[in-house]
């Protein structure tokens, strides 16, 4: 289910350090210079395993701040794409760029519709089913239009207690694998996944949420560093056993509620 062929990113938009949305205020400010440094470290390990031809690099928007996050105004799963409606109204109109590339890929595209809302961040497919965050910016009307999008495949909401969207404490390791946060919002959506789930999954747990998020492509697991999220070490030091790893710092995306897969659309 992690073979894909393509992937879609974009820079950074100058304007992220002052304006990029965030949920703890300002307290820690962006360094833009080593923010750039780590996405082309990013988008640099996926040409390495798409090749450089297949990452499709959108152009930046000044007009959106938080344009780098790729992931959320589109959802994409084999050749249909659901155009989301970003749960914060600063966000809406991010998926213009997407559509040519979408287009040209012969990917189909479904729009959502107001008063739908759904951040791409909130949702995670497993290859057999999806579980989505109901959180902050995805409403029960955007898990409805996702389930329209995709029939062939269960969509099952879940309650996000805390933070800002479902992957923002978990993701996919590997088939029938989760790493899943410790945090109480985090155990709380593990323990709905167990419940709603039709297939049994193993979860691998990280001290940290944000450890927890891990970009998984063509047999490589891109992930944070030890050295950034000590409590989580242990388990980072596992991700070996599921396929090769990439260690990527996201220190300065993370200030403003980015993650790795935050940054790139994945296409098969």
């Amino acid at each position: 289910m992690f073979s894909f062929s393509a992937a879609v990113v974009r820079g950074i938009s100058q304007s992220l350090p002052e304006n990029a949305l965030r949920m703890d205020g300002d307290a820690n400010p962006v360094d833009m210079a080593l923010a750039q440094k780590q996405h082309v470290a990013y988008v640099d390990c996926l040409k390495g395993i798409l090749g450089s031809d297949r990452v499709h690099e959108l152009a930046v928007n000044e007009s959106f701040a938080d344009c780098v996050f790729v992931e959320d105004p589109v959802v994409v799963c084999g050749k249909t794409a659901l155009v989301t409606r970003p749960g914060h109204e600063s966000r809406r109109g991010e998926s213009d760029a997407f559509l040519p590339v979408l287009e040209s890929l012969g990917i189909r595209v479904d729009v959502m519709a107001e008063p739908a809302t759904m951040d791409g961040g909130d949702v995670m497919f497993t290859g057999h089913e999806f579980f989505v965050g109901l959180s902050v910016r995805t409403n029960q009307a955007g898990i409805d239009t996702l389930q329209r999008t995709f029939p062939s495949f269960p969509v099952h909401g879940i309650s996000v207690d805390a933070g800002l969207h479902l992957k923002s404490m978990m993701s996919m390791i590997a088939e029938g694998v989760i790493a899943i946060g410790a945090s109480p919002a985090a155990q709380s959506a593990k323990q709905q996944i167990c419940s709603s789930a039709q297939k049994k999954y193993e979860f691998v747990e990280f001290a940290d949420d944000l450890a927890a998020n891990l970009v998984c492509v063509n047999g490589m697991i891109l992930h944070v560093p030890a050295s950034e999220f000590p409590a989580s070490k242990a388990a980072l030091e596992q991700l070996g056993k599921y396929g090769k790893v990439a260690e990527l710092s996201n220190s300065e995306l993370n200030k403003v509620d980015g993650a790795l897969t935050c940054c790139s659309v994945l296409l098969s």
